[in-house]
């Protein structure tokens, strides 16, 4: 419940950060509009921005593109080169072109300049992104196609303009909000913003990106809360068996006062809540207490902090319906177990006799069937999420639960016969399996939590990186680099030169339809390839030698002699699977082998540097550029946050599982306490070393111990093998998800094991030390 809700807050604001801060709420914009009635629809929103249409505003009898335009605050967002003041606020390339100076007067109006400033570009901050589209000109369009704009200090001072700008006006209405953090408080004020842009009746065009944020927010909600339930579902019933176990040994170390209360007329259910009084406590204890840690812990193990209203009182709920179930697993089995003590045993069927494992294995082929063919789920239109199939995204769990239920039940054989071993030559491991042969029930019980808990970690992180690494790759292979930006063709032709800033990090990049033009000296500077030596070697072997030109072929194109407009014949000399920007399908040029590149469609610069440091560095330099590309922002990484999520929380259930069979091991061998202490003693007194006593007890806890880890990593990285491929919220887009490397969690997992061995066997050798021999025998 709370990780669900937490998901639809963290969904909400990644969703949130990827749009413009003024166009949360909804906006209008229209344009071809007089100018005198933009002015005045302008006053209806708090933040608004009138601009005219693009003309040829006259300084000083030189005229150039440009356009006039207003929005409350503008002066005080722009970079000052020369002036200030209160006057026109002109751009520095529409100055430059006009020769405008401080001082000049505006031909046709009584409006005069104030100050020069520098032209907005690409990357825009958040004040202006929602108006980027009218105020970051295109250096590379046409003339008169854009341009930036001339600021006027007043909404009135539009009113002063040429008479050639009093019509083809544009307007935009914003009306700023504070950050949302849940999807109430998004609704409610998507409501809210629709009713007061209705209730404007201004003829304008209504933007609401706020709703498609919702749905994708909701959507990614109920994707991690119909993921998780099989999962919660299977883990409140571990829990269970759990409390039946614990309720076991209880009624074992209890066995005297319960036999005292049976001779004193106590029937099985009297008996039964005799249980309850003793652990009932505990249970409620528990339950409030795993409320608070889950809420106190929520940023460790979920997406966010931040919960919808209600969301506590309602997991609240939940805890007590489990805290009851608790309570009644623990009449039943206290009374049942009081029954077959103390009354005649009755024949009844035996869960055990059931072959589970095949149950749960015919299921987890049913999911792989599913898994296979429809990956995740299908998306019906583009930009949505996807819906995730659960059946499909339980495999690997399902694997894990069908070899711990097979690894219980060999050893559960196992142990039935292990009274034939004998290994006296080795006491330390004779005395090892007997003692594991006593207490079958409880052994059992810990190996199945052991390698249930160890699964679900494998499984939990290891698809929660390869999707987080998924992400990253996909966005690389699309954009290319960690940033891009087209430029013009002069660069390529020599006319203009790069910053030495970006010398070393930059390559330029020739795209056309179906074909990459680059230059093998410096693309792997810059380009995300996996093997920057291999792919560098082939590069540099593409060197024309005649009519045709050399190049690679990626993924699945065409291995012969082809045509692509703007470049010579193409010849396929090499190949590699797959390839940045191209993806699977395309061919790779060498710029040399170019000999028209003014043909090529676009250039780009490929940058491994952030996208402000590139553009920065590049409006230093007066280099003029346009389509800009941000690796971190091109995808909607919402589907791969949502499997993220989801099997982070499996992560985090399997730590708590690991923690529940530590908890049980060291219980089990807290329960044994006296019948360790009398056999250790009396093997002591009859000469046997301490040192083989110690290692007794290390091989029997290191057993289940080692059983669990290997039977629980090797049934999750095997399963994990086969469906991370197909765990991909992206298929249409390379690379697929990989399995990461699990070493290092591995042996984390190792260590933690080993520390729970040494802690049993010290507590399993506490008594022995200090066992008095007199009370032992009485």
């Amino acid at each position: 419940m709370l990780h669900s809700s937490s998901a639809g807050s963290a969904a909400l604001a990644y969703q949130q950060d990827r749009i413009c801060p003024h166009s949360v709420h909804p906006s209008l914009d229209g344009d071809q509009l007089p100018l005198a009635s933009a002015v005045t629809m302008s006053s209806q929103s708090p933040l608004s921005a009138v601009y005219t249409r693009i003309g040829r505003p006259d300084f000083n009898g030189l005229a150039t593109y440009g356009r006039f335009g207003y929005r409350p605050e503008a002066l005080s967002h722009l970079t000052v080169v020369e002036g200030g003041g209160t006057g026109l606020w002109v751009p520095q390339t529409i100055a430059t072109a006009a020769r405008v100076k401080v001082g000049d007067r505006l031909t046709g109006s009584p409006l005069v300049v104030s100050a020069i400033y520098a032209d907005l570009a690409h990357p825009v901050s958040g004040w202006w992104c929602s108006e980027a589209k009218t105020v970051v000109p295109n250096p590379l369009g046409g003339d008169g196609a854009s341009t930036s704009v001339i600021w006027v200090p007043q909404v009135s001072d539009l009113s002063s303009l040429p008479q050639e700008f009093s019509s083809g006006a544009s307007v935009s209405l914003r009306f700023p909000v504070e950050p949302l953090s849940t999807l109430a408080e998004a609704e409610a004020l998507r409501d809210r913003g629709n009713a007061l842009v209705t209730s404007l009746g201004l003829p304008l065009t209504r933007t609401d990106v706020l709703t498609s944020a919702i749905t994708a927010a909701r959507t990614s909600e109920r994707n991690v809360s119909s993921a998780l339930l099989p999962l919660v579902i299977i883990s409140v019933l571990v829990g269970l068996a759990g409390v039946g176990t614990v309720t076991v040994q209880w009624a074992q170390r209890r066995h005297s006062e319960l036999r005292l209360l049976w001779v004193r007329g106590a029937g099985p259910l009297a008996l039964g809540f005799r249980g309850v009084l003793e652990l009932g406590l505990p249970l409620v204890a528990g339950g409030l207490l795993g409320l608070v840690a889950a809420r106190l812990l929520l940023p460790l193990y979920a997406p966010g902090a931040v919960l919808a209203p209600g969301t506590l009182w309602v997991a609240l709920g939940h805890v007590l319906v489990v805290v009851a179930a608790s309570l009644a697993v623990t009449v039943l089995v206290a009374c049942w177990r009081a029954h077959r003590t103390f009354q005649r045993r009755a024949r009844s069927w035996r869960l055990s006799v059931v072959p589970w494992e095949l149950v749960v294995a015919a299921l987890a082929v049913l999911a792989w069937v599913r898994l296979s063919r429809n990956g995740l789920g299908t998306t019906l239109k583009g930009g949505e999420l996807p819906r995730i199939d659960v059946a499909a995204l339980t495999f690997p769990l399902l694997v894990v639960l069908a070899a711990a239920l097979l690894a219980t039940r060999l050893l559960r054989w196992s142990l039935a016969w292990s009274h034939r071993v004998q290994w006296w030559r080795v006491p330390a491991a004779q005395l090892a399996v007997r003692r594991l042969a006593a207490a079958v029930g409880p052994v059992t019980g810990v190996v199945l939590v052991g390698v249930l808990a160890v699964g679900t970690i494998a499984v939990g992180s290891a698809v929660a990186g390869a999707q987080k690494s998924a992400l990253d790759s996909k966005s690389g292979v699309f954009v290319g680099a960690n940033s891009t930006v087209q430029v013009s063709q002069d660069i390529a032709l020599g006319r203009v030169t790069l910053p030495s800033s970006l010398r070393g990090n930059t390559t330029l990049v020739g795209v056309s339809t179906g074909a990459l033009v680059v230059d093998p000296a410096t693309f792997t500077d810059a380009a995300l390839v996996d093997d920057a030596a291999s792919v560098r070697s082939l590069l540099s072997g593409l060197r024309r030698t005649g009519d045709t030109a050399p190049a690679l072929r990626i993924g699945r194109a065409a291995n012969q002699e082809i045509q692509i407009p703007g470049l010579p014949l193409v010849k396929p000399v090499a190949s590699l699977p797959v390839f940045p920007k191209l993806g699977t399908r395309g061919y790779v040029l060498a710029r040399e082998s170019v000999p028209a590149v003014e043909q090529v469609g676009s250039w780009h610069l490929w940058s491994s540097l952030p996208l402000a440091a590139l553009t920065s560095s590049l409006q230093a330099a007066g280099v003029h550029y346009t389509n800009v590309a941000d690796r971190a922002r091109v995808l909607d990484g919402l589907p791969f946050l949502t499997v993220e999520w989801t099997f982070g929380f499996v992560a985090a259930i399997g730590f708590v599982l690991a923690v529940v069979a530590a908890v049980a091991l060291l219980l089990a061998i807290e329960v044994r306490r006296r019948q360790n202490a009398v056999s250790g003693a009396l093997s002591t007194r009859m000469g046997m070393r301490p040192s083989v006593l110690w290692s007794s007890h290390l091989l029997e806890v290191g057993a289940l111990a080692s059983l669990a880890v290997a039977i629980g990593a090797v049934a999750s990285f095997v399963s994990m093998e086969f469906a991370v491929p197909r765990l991909d919220p992206a298929p249409w887009l390379n690379p697929a998800p990989v399995l990461p490397d699990l070493v290092p969690l591995l042996g984390s997992m190792v260590l933690c094991g080993l520390l729970v061995v040494v802690v049993a066997a010290w507590l399993a050798l506490r008594g022995v030390r200090t066992a008095r021999m007199g009370e032992l025998l009485r």
